[in-house]
């Protein structure tokens, strides 16, 4: 049995970012990942989120691990899904 019903172990990924974007509410981080089919993955944060984390501490083509947690909506007929900055950090050798 679980002792506590909050969710502790979040998805996390490795890559470079291509992508700052800072906007009000919403800001967003783009990472390329993978090694033989590279795709790019984008992740969203509010903006006091990306205020705190990101601004001013990372830069494109720096390599990080992203936490994030997924959540899905339903609106005129089709799914939406936001994947939401919880942690990042630069991986070792990226400056």
């Amino acid at each position: 049995m679980l002792k506590t019903k909050q969710q502790t172990i979040f998805n996390e990924i490795k890559g470079t970012i291509t992508e700052l974007n800072e906007s009000d509410p919403w800001c967003s981080v783009t990472v390329s990942v993978g090694h033989n089919n590279s795709r790019d993955v984008n992740f969203s944060c509010k903006k006091g989120v990306f205020d705190t984390l990101i601004k001013g501490k990372f830069d494109i083509d720096n390599k990080v691990l992203i936490r994030f947690y997924l959540s899905s909506r339903s609106a005129h007929g089709r799914w939406y899904t936001n994947a939401s900055i919880l942690s990042i950090s630069r991986l070792n050798g990226s400056t």
